[in-house]
């Protein structure tokens, strides 16, 4: 059998409530709790897989990062070299270091684009897996009150 996804596990346990044997006159449904329960192990088997895929995109976001933060510094340390190379003539001084003022700015802008839509992809990545993990507690809860309604 494939792997199945976080989702489909929980629209799974969504189908199980809605296709249940309802209470008369009430909003409770009776339910298998061995299907249940095997729906709730399979959704924690697969949790480590959707954490673990949010930590890389943290991981890539921090190494995009750190990449534009070491050219920006590169694009510096050459600007800086040109500009001592070329500290006679007084022209070629002003234009360089004008150049080195707009490739740091460049480089800036860059970085903090990256920066930014790095930190968009991961904080969109973590709220869905939070809204999902959200929702299947929100399933089981619901779940575990029916269970324990329907014992007393």
């Amino acid at each position: 059998m494939g792997k199945i996804g976080l989702i489909e596990l929980l629209d799974r346990l969504e189908e199980i409530i809605e296709d249940s044997r309802r209470m008369p006159l009430t909003n409770k449904v009776m339910v298998d709790a061995y299907d249940v329960l095997e729906l709730i192990d399979k959704i924690r088997l697969s949790l480590p897989d959707e954490v673990k895929k949010a930590e890389e995109v943290v991981k890539e976001r921090d190494r995009i990062i750190a990449d534009a933060t070491r050219e920006a510094e590169n694009m510096k340390g050459s600007a800086t070299e040109y500009l001592k190379s070329k500290v006679s003539e007084e022209e070629i001084v002003k234009a360089a270091k004008e150049e080195s003022e707009r490739i740091l700015n460049e480089a800036r802008q860059e970085a903090e684009s990256i920066r930014k839509g790095a930190n968009e992809y991961a904080a969109h990545v973590l709220t869905k897996l939070d809204d999902n993990l959200a929702r299947a507690l929100q399933v089981i809860r619901r779940g575990v009150e029916e269970l324990e309604k329907g014992s007393i």
